[in-house]
């Protein structure tokens, strides 16, 4: 028998605000250079950040003169985000949502990027189909996931 959804999604979002873990941002210096180098982001562009946490791939694509919005199921993660942000005096604008629905109108954003993201959410199918819906046509849609063959990967298929 399967949870609720909405069980599972509160269960994830209490996980993901019971630690820090903007902490972890300096310890993926190298994964986030690649992530903005295969992004490839321009001035000007509209950069979607989905699943930010504390911001560290949305600062990057804002500092390359990018209109960048970060969106968090965690509040805690926002706040890290939009703290750093103004720290660095880069105006992003983050939100609070849910990645299988997206407050974003159809077509409006040129890169989409999700760092982490889709392979925790419940239903990531879901969640590819909300990025493809907000990227415009001939727009960058960058994925960075762990495979299931990583040792996160294998970690995540142990069943009790």
């Amino acid at each position: 028998m399967q949870p609720p959804l909405e069980a599972v999604k509160s269960f994830l979002k209490a996980g993901w605000m019971s630690g820090d873990f903007g902490a972890f941002s300096p310890y993926n210096r190298a994964g986030d250079d690649k992530i903005a180098r295969q992004a490839a982001v321009r001035p000007g562009e509209r950069v979607l950040d989905v699943a930010c946490g504390a911001g560290a791939f949305a600062l990057r694509a804002a500092q390359a003169g990018a209109q960048v919005t970060g969106i968090d199921l965690a509040p805690n993660l926002v706040e890290q985000a939009r703290a750093r942000a103004q720290s660095s005096g880069l105006d992003i604008q983050f939100d609070e949502g849910d990645a299988e629905d997206l407050p974003y109108p159809d077509r409006s954003f040129d890169t989409v990027v999700s760092e982490f993201g889709v392979m925790f959410a419940p239903r990531p199918s879901l969640v590819v189909a909300e990025l493809a819906r907000v990227l415009k046509p001939g727009g960058r849609l960058v994925l960075f996931n762990w495979t299931p063959g990583s040792w996160v990967g294998r970690l995540s298929q142990i069943t009790v």
